[in-house]
């Protein structure tokens, strides 16, 4: 049997707004989606918008590291 793979691809809706607060302040406020399972979020720090779509997404991306050129490979050019 074949196991399912997580998808490649995500949608995210997010919506970014100034709620005016009930003195001269106003703060900044916002809502995403995650359109395939239709989980909401409503936020007011980035912190909490990262860690929902990380969260969709299965966590971190892997980082690529960098190649590592010899003494041969500088100043060659490509």
């Amino acid at each position: 049997m074949l196991e399912a793979k997580p998808p490649r691809q995500h949608l995210f809706i997010v919506r970014i707004w100034i709620e005016a607060g009930q003195s001269a302040l106003s703060q900044w406020r916002g809502s995403v989606e995650h359109v395939p399972s239709g989980q909401r979020l409503y936020f007011v720090s980035l912190g909490d918008l990262n860690d929902f779509m990380l969260g969709r997404l299965g966590g971190p991306p892997i980082q690529e590291q960098p190649e590592q050129k010899t003494g041969q490979d500088r100043g060659k050019r490509l």
